[in-house]
């Protein structure tokens, strides 16, 4: 509990407290006049405008817990970037400690503030999407840089309030997770507040969370343009468009403000306030969305549906039938280093650059929680790692990050309990998962076991089998000459005999033919070499052709006596031919053909499974800013 001093409001003497060490303003309950505290004097500073409606439950005195430490709430600041307001609320610790609550789309951020420290950097080298260096925290990465106006203020402060003063900021979020707020003020040098985001329930203010309104309990109110009914299911909601005349209305003042009138109505593929289950969350479909994206004069559109449920805000996508399921990310915990071009990283997983453009609101129905214009336009950029997307959306003062999951039609429709079935797939989805992916592991895996069986079986065969030359012969080159060999034994058939044939020629050329005869039956097996050698000099280059060697593989030779004729032919004309040739045969031949085909046939599926993959892959890029090949 906080303790402090009391006094009485210079205004209208009402009691006065200050319970916090670090409080140097203080708001009286009675008056609304606003008291600075200079040393143990009180000096009146004016009235304070009345605060405005906004969808909190938190309230001054409320107590909860950070850390294990205890804190107090003691009082509250007011801001506007323009007609939209959010809270900030002044914690107190019970010591000269204090931090900033902030409430912002359902989610709390605790912030303390850090030392002065020399490197922070100056408010005009601050841009969404930069990476920074901060003392104490490391990389961090700018998600917002924008000016906030005081609108109102109650309660205690640990600064002096000027309502209508416009504070320079940029919110950072580190890699770590956590997050930071380099404030200037109103201009000068910057003051460092540090933090993270924590949930109601780790912050001891269960009880106080934002509530999510279900449809029954939607609050009834009508359009100021055309009369109809309205239901807003949420509290924070900033934006309406009526479904009855299409005019986009502002709520974020409480009172409805007509901003214009939306013409294209199309037909949400899933109903606003539809509830389902999805991937473990309960959500509620608040509202859709059709954006858009011209490339080289052809617009490509996709359509989003804003959920929200105890997690907070996500979104569904769909585009030709392919779904993806988005949560908020912290910029800070995604890696864009410059070296690898068109890549991104999260939680050291790499996403390939996919697409990037500057996509419109084209339609707008439903609520949503900031003030969305229709024809406004973002900068977007899609990286993927199947089945997950990056996605950041830009504009001059903001960047925002999402990480998405491919999700199917079918669980979708499930999830919601829709009646009929999804409208099919057209072509392959940005993340969507390559069903030859999962695949190709175990086949290689299988085909890799089969081969090194194979390869062994051929090994242990060439050991068993060792070659053997059975014959050597050598046969007189005189053409018309026919050489028959010596019988020779053939065993351990049916086997492969390898015949070889060489001669010394040069500038000339040999044929033999070779027949080898089983002396029982007489079946033949004949084979044919050509031995030759040519060579020369034609336009300054020397050139060569033919072999003196060559070789022939007969198959399947049986068990018996065989003997070898041999018939040579000789075109001498102004070469050199040697007396003789000599001819082998060697048996204990190794036949790779075979053994080739065998790999080959193991190998197949894993490689039709590869070409499949490779297939895939090219349609999902062919749309994309990267595709393979061009039409």
């Amino acid at each position: 509990m906080t303790t402090g001093v009391s006094s009485a409001c210079p205004q209208c003497g009402a009691p006065l407290r200050f319970g916090g060490a670090a409080s140097l303003a203080a708001v009286c309950a009675y008056c609304r006049f606003a008291s600075l505290r200079t040393g143990a004097r009180l000096e009146a500073a004016g009235k304070v405008p009345d605060l405005v409606a906004t969808d909190t439950r938190l309230s001054i005195g409320t107590a909860g817990k950070v850390d294990g430490r205890t804190f107090t709430l003691l009082g509250r600041l007011q801001l506007s970037q323009g007609e939209a307001v959010w809270n900030e609320w002044y914690a107190s610790f019970g010591d000269a400690t204090w931090g900033w609550v902030a409430e912002a789309q359902g989610r709390l951020f605790v912030t303390f503030p850090k030392p002065t420290a020399p490197g922070l950097p100056p408010l005009g080298a601050l841009q969404p999407g930069v990476e920074v260096r901060l003392p104490g925290l490391g990389r961090a990465t700018v998600d917002e840089v924008n000016e906030a106006r005081l609108v109102s203020f109650e309660g205690e402060l640990p600064v002096r309030p000027d309502v209508g003063e416009r504070w320079r900021y940029a919110d950072c979020s580190t890699e770590s997770g956590g997050f930071a707020t380099l404030d200037y003020g109103s201009g000068g040098d910057a003051v460092l507040y540090a933090g993270r985001e924590v949930s109601y329930a780790e912050a001891g203010l269960a009880d106080c969370a934002p509530l999510a309104v279900p449809a029954a309990a939607a609050r009834a109110l009508r359009c100021p343009n055309c009369g109809g009914p309205i239901e807003l299911r949420r509290p924070d909601t900033k934006a309406f468009a009526c479904p009855s005349c299409g005019g986009l209305l502002d709520v974020s003042q409480g009172n409805f403000r007509v901003l214009g009138i939306l013409e294209s109505r199309s037909k949400p593929p899933i109903p606003l306030g539809a509830q389902g289950t999805l991937l473990g969350e309960t959500v509620q479909v608040l509202g859709f969305l059709v954006r858009s994206i011209t490339v080289d004069g052809e617009r490509f559109a996709w359509r989003e549906l804003l959920l929200h449920g105890a997690g907070g805000y996500r979104w569904l996508s769909v585009y030709n039938g392919h779904w993806l399921f988005l949560r908020p990310l912290p910029a800070g915990k995604v890696e864009l280093p410059r070296l690898t071009g068109g890549a991104a990283y999260y939680q050291h997983r790499g996403f390939k650059h996919f697409q990037g453009g500057l996509a419109r609101y084209d339609e707008i129905q439903g609520e949503f929680y900031w003030e969305i214009r229709a024809g406004e336009t973002v900068m977007t950029n899609d990286y993927v790692a199947p089945p997950w997307l990056l996605s950041s959306e830009t504009t001059p003062t903001e960047t925002s990050w999402s990480l998405g999951q491919s999700v199917t039609g079918a669980d979708l429709w499930k999830a919601f309990k829709l009646p009929g079935a999804p409208p099919p797939k057209v072509g392959v989805g940005q993340a969507e998962q390559n069903p030859f992916g999962a695949r190709l592991a175990p086949a290689w895996k299988l085909a890799g076991a089969a081969l090194t069986a194979l390869l062994l079986l051929a090994g242990l065969f060439a050991a068993r089998a060792p070659r053997q030359e059975v014959l050597a012969l050598d046969v007189p080159l005189a053409a018309g000459d026919v050489t028959l060999s010596e019988p020779f034994d053939v065993s351990g058939g049916p086997q492969a005999l390898e015949i070889t044939a060489e001669a010394a020629v040069e500038q000339a050329w040999v044929g033999l033919d070779v027949a080898l005869i089983e002396e029982e039956t007489g079946e033949t097996e004949v084979v044919a070499f050509e031995l030759s050698s040519f060579s020369g000099v034609e336009d300054g280059e020397r050139w060569s052709e033919g072999s003196r060697h060559g070789s022939a593989v007969i198959g399947s030779v049986l068990d018996g006596r065989y003997v070898l004729r041999v018939e040579p032919q000789v075109e001498r004309g102004q070469g050199l031919v040697p007396r003789t040739a000599r001819v082998r045969v060697v048996r204990g031949v190794f036949l790779t053909t075979p053994l080739v085909l065998a790999l080959l046939l193991v190998a197949a599926w894993p490689l039709l499974l590869v070409l499949r993959f490779v297939a895939f892959e090219k349609r999902r890029w062919q749309d994309s800013d990267h595709p393979w090949s061009s039409s």
